[in-house]
């Protein structure tokens, strides 16, 4: 899974966070992370998890690409009670 750059920045700026870096520590990213996440390297389900449980599927759609995983894939790897997962 990998992050779209320019929708995650986007989606900072909608959710009135000043920078995508910002939204990165928000979500659980370390700091050297967002640089290689920048360069296109893949990101843990754990944020993609906390992504998904602050702004949920829609959002998480927009920002992630899973790739060959479904969204649907991705859920069933955790424990859903509501709209989050655990």
């Amino acid at each position: 899974m990998r992050i779209r750059i320019d929708a995650f920045e986007e989606l900072a700026k909608r959710k009135r966070i000043p920078n995508g870096k910002l939204l990165w520590k928000k979500i659980g990213g370390g700091k050297a992370a967002y640089s290689l996440m920048k360069d296109g390297c893949n990101v843990t389900y754990e944020v993609v998890k906390e992504l998904y449980n602050l702004y949920g599927e829609i959002e998480t759609l927009k920002v992630v690409d899973f790739g060959e995983e479904t969204i649907d894939g991705f859920k069933a790897k955790f424990i859903q009670v509501g709209d989050k997962l655990y």
